[in-house]
């Protein structure tokens, strides 16, 4: 049985806990090849010691990371919104 995934172009948007897991999870299982993995994460000092332990391209630009994406992992807390009172 062939690899759906196995040519496609993964961004993961918030490679931490959660999307961390899975990306190693992804790579673990062969299916996803590191080069055609792009990342990222809110500090740039994650992104360099993460980029260097799963040896894909990791960085904080989410509009980077999904140009010429196939698929996107969305992996990010949500945005908690203040309603102001008048």
């Amino acid at each position: 049985m062939s690899n759906p995934l196995s040519h496609k172009r993964l961004a993961v948007l918030g490679a931490g806990k959660m999307g961390g897991i899975l990306l190693r999870a992804f790579l673990d299982q062969k299916l996803v090849s590191p080069g055609h993995v792009a990342a990222t994460v809110r500090h740039v000092e994650r992104a360099e010691k993460l980029g260097k332990e799963l040896g894909v391209r990791i960085g904080t630009d989410n509009r980077a990371a999904v140009h010429g994406a196939d698929v996107v992992l969305l992996a990010v807390k949500p945005m908690r919104l203040r309603c102001r009172q008048n």
